[in-house]
């Protein structure tokens, strides 16, 4: 179904640096009671990296990841997200063990991303300015993103499903119901705390 499609991409898009493997086969979708329910979801390694806390996870899992969208009432009512089950295994970021194979995939993965983003990014402007020398221009701004434009950025106009995505996001409530992390240190040596 394309509705499975374009919320598992948006799932996927707000959800993808932290959850692993998210796919539309995961999807339990009541498209008129506005509920998309996902199960047994694990987290990356990674997922809290980019906050810079002095610790990893190592293992983590989300049982139940339930969104309840108003679609009737999209700007008047909230999106609810609610997490049931978060579980986490945290260790301190010194006993992560480097893997240069998980190291050298995840700046593949990064990179592919970038190179999905630029093209994209390469169509739409083909797309809306080859007649006029404008596509040359969103290429050098592009592929050169510390160059200040000569002339001021013209009003982005956004999609439906972009439009869609960001009152969901302005609009959101998080509940988050039992929550279970588990501290392993293996470094503190008990006798010398």
């Amino acid at each position: 179904m394309v509705l499975e499609s374009v919320v598992a991409d948006l799932l996927n898009r707000f959800l993808g640096d932290y959850v692993e493997n998210l796919n539309k086969s995961q999807l339990k979708l009541g498209i008129w009671g506005g509920n998309v329910a996902l199960d047994n979801l694990q987290i990356k390694e990674n997922a809290l990296s980019e906050l810079d806390v002095p610790f990893k996870v190592k293992a983590g899992q989300i049982d139940k990841l339930t969104l309840k969208i108003p679609w009737k009432n999209l700007y008047g009512e909230a999106v609810v997200a609610t997490l049931e089950g978060l579980y986490l295994l945290v260790v301190p970021g010194a006993s992560i063990k480097y893997d240069a194979e998980k190291e050298e995939k995840s700046l593949q993965d990064i990179k592919q991303k970038e190179l999905c983003r630029i093209e994209e990014a390469l169509q739409k402007a083909a797309e809306k300015g080859a007649h006029s020398g404008e596509f040359m221009y969103g290429l050098e701004n592009l592929l050169y993103k510390d160059v200040k434009p000569d002339k001021p950025k013209e009003a982005k106009k956004d999609t439906f499903l972009e439009k869609l995505a960001t009152q969901v996001i302005k609009n959101v409530q998080v509940k988050i119901t039992d929550i279970h992390i588990k501290y392993e240190d293996d470094i503190t040596d008990p006798e010398r705390p």
